[in-house]
């Protein structure tokens, strides 16, 4: 018994930690896609000046 309440606890873990990446890695290409269009902007804008 105490073995498949273990392998549940475990695969609720698997799944937690995965979500967790998941989201984590939205946010990462989020922050990455916002910096460099203002860098791309910014430059096109001191280009233009």
């Amino acid at each position: 018994m105490f073995r498949v309440v273990d392998g549940f606890k475990n695969s609720f873990l698997d799944l937690f930690s995965m979500g967790k990446g998941f989201l984590y890695g939205f946010v990462m290409i989020g922050l990455f896609i916002v910096i460099g269009t203002t860098l791309i902007y910014g430059t096109i804008l001191l280009y233009n000046l």
